[in-house]
C-alpha cells in the first residue's frame, strides 16, 4: 500500500451561484487531482410538474435526493459540483425573489406560501447537518464583479448570500475565491493538499473543452 493509498479520502464541495462555473471548476479539479467529480444533471434535479411549489419544494427535494445518492456511490474522495446546499439555496432564493402581489391578493394561496417557507427553513437544517458530516471543506466561487443586470440577477445575488451564510455557520473550512480557472484549481489543490494527477494547465484545457 502506497502513502497515497493510506491517505483518508478528501471530499470537497464547490459552491457558488448559478453562472459562476461550478461545473467547470469541479471537472478541472477532478482531472488535476484524480478525484471523482460528483455532479447532478439539471434534468435530474428539475421538478417533474408545473404544480404549486414545484420550483421550490419539489426541486429542493429532488436535488437533495440525487446528490445524496450520487455522492454515496463514491467511496473515495471527490469534488462535489454544488453540494447538497445548492438546490436548497436556489429554491430559497426563488421563494424570496418571486413577486408576491398576485398571491397576497388570493387568500387560498397563503397556506402554500406558509408551508413553502417552513419547509425550506427545515430543509436548511437538514442539508447543513449533512454537509457538516460529509464534506471536508468548501470552495465558494465569487460572483463576477460585472454581474449582468437581467431577470435572474436578484436570484443569483440571493443564492450567493445564502450560501455564504451557510458556510459561515458550518464547522468546516471554506475558501472564497475568484480569478482564472487555473488560479482557482492551483489554490484549492494547495489549500487542501490534494494530489496532482496531471498538470493543472492540462486539466483546465480539458475541462474547458468539455464544458
Amino acid at each position: 500500500m502506497t502513502e497515497e493509498d493510506r491517505q483518508p479520502p478528501v471530499r470537497i464541495a464547490v459552491t457558488g451561484a448559478p453562472g459562476t462555473g461550478r461545473g467547470t471548476v469541479c471537472a478541472a479539479l477532478a482531472l488535476a487531482t484524480g478525484l471523482d467529480c460528483a455532479s447532478v444533471a439539471d434534468e435530474l434535479a428539475a421538478p417533474r410538474s408545473d404544480r404549486r411549489l414545484a420550483r421550490t419544494v419539489e426541486a429542493a427535494i429532488r436535488g437533495f435526493e440525487q446528490r445524496v445518492d450520487g455522492e454515496a456511490r463514491l467511496p473515495g474522495g471527490y469534488v462535489s459540483d454544488g453540494s447538497v446546499l445548492h438546490e436548497w439555496a436556489v429554491a430559497e432564493a426563488t421563494r424570496r425573489t418571486t413577486p408576491r402581489r398576485h398571491w397576497l391578493l388570493n387568500p387560498r394561496d397563503l397556506p402554500y406560501r406558509i408551508f413553502e417557507e417552513r419547509f425550506l427553513l427545515a430543509q436548511r437544517r437538514i442539508v447543513a447537518r449533512y454537509a457538516n458530516a460529509t464534506y471536508d471543506g468548501f470552495v465558494h466561487l465569487r460572483l463576477p464583479e460585472e454581474v449582468t443586470e437581467d431577470g435572474d440577477s436578484a436570484t443569483r445575488e440571493t443564492v450567493d448570500r445564502l450560501l455564504l451564510t451557510a458556510l459561515q455557520d458550518s464547522n468546516l473550512p471554506y475558501l472564497v475565491i475568484g480569478g482564472s480557472l487555473e488560479q482557482i484549481v492551483t489554490q484549492v489543490a494547495g489549500m487542501f493538499a490534494l494530489p496532482q494527477h496531471i498538470p493543472v494547465g492540462d486539466a483546465v484545457s480539458a475541462a474547458l473543452k468539455a464544458a
